[in-house]
């Protein structure tokens, strides 16, 4: 997870390690890396790139500085305040799409969130499989003090706290902490070593070994039935995929390497091929 120097002038800092690791790093440190229009097109774009290298195994969500993000841009927003109501539907439009990219993402992810994370960045958090935050982590959903609503956030983070939390928290606009925003499933992990990038690694990389096509089908499943009753078509649905995936080439090379007591031909340590 090694990454290349920064630059300050790149907003959006994207890289890939040598074990198929994708970070990507918010870099507006001296504005809280606080997102804009310019911020999640090039969000966008990169989650298109990533999602189609096959290179590809996981993905991590950083921001570079004191804090993760401090959410929407400040001038960002003020400049759109003076938009019509078709540029402001469009320009958040955006970040909806970019929201659903993130969570759609094929394969596993993390956040790792220091310092600010409020609203907007919230909803990113609430975005990816797995989030490890500092205990100086803070928490906001604070739109309603500005006269907002979490609008495109709200389906994501709703999933992860429940509509009880989030009725609370989106009401008073509260800040949380990392140890409260454990127990309402925001966060996974309080970090425990050095780093959040060791941390990062210490659960990613066991999860690397499994069955690349795994990966996909279990994130896809989950977003299923999450989405989904549990009726006939469920049933159909589950059945059809464990069938398939138990004569597909990587269930047949991960049960014959159980059986023969070796690693199966998709694993993978330390950037071998």
């Amino acid at each position: 997870m090694k990454q290349n120097a920064q630059t300050a002038d790149n907003p959006l800092f994207v890289n890939i390690d040598e074990l198929g690791i994708a970070t990507i790093s918010l870099n507006r440190p001296d504005y809280a890396n606080a997102f804009n229009a310019q911020v999640i097109t090039q969000f966008n774009a990169a989650l298109d790139t990533l999602s189609a290298n096959n290179k590809v195994r996981a993905l991590v969500l950083a921001g570079h500085g004191m804090h993760f993000s401090a959410g929407a841009d400040v001038e960002w927003m003020r400049s759109m305040a003076a938009k019509t109501q078709q540029q402001n539907q469009l320009d958040a439009f955006q970040l909806a799409t970019l929201l659903e990219k993130l969570d759609g993402f094929p394969h596993p992810s993390v956040a790792l969130v220091q310092g600010c994370a409020f609203g907007g960045a919230l909803g990113l958090i609430c975005c990816c499989d797995m989030v490890i935050a500092k205990k100086n982590a803070m928490f906001c959903l604070s739109e309603v003090k500005l006269g907002l609503v979490p609008a495109t956030i709200a389906p994501y983070v709703i999933r992860a706290v429940g509509v009880r939390h989030a009725r609370r928290y989106m009401l008073s606009a509260e800040k949380i902490d990392a140890a409260t925003a454990l127990s309402l499933n925001i966060v996974h992990q309080i970090c425990q070593s050095d780093s959040l990038e060791n941390d990062a690694l210490n659960w990613l990389q066991p999860v690397l070994t499994h069955s690349p096509q795994a990966l996909i089908e279990a994130k896809k499943l989950c977003h299923t039935c999450h989405n989904a009753p549990i009726d006939e078509a469920m049933k159909r649905y589950t059945s059809d995929l464990i069938a398939n995936m138990r004569v597909s080439p990587q269930g047949q090379e991960g049960l014959a390497a159980f059986l023969e007591k070796r690693v199966p031909n998709w694993y993978k340590l330390d950037g071998e091929k």
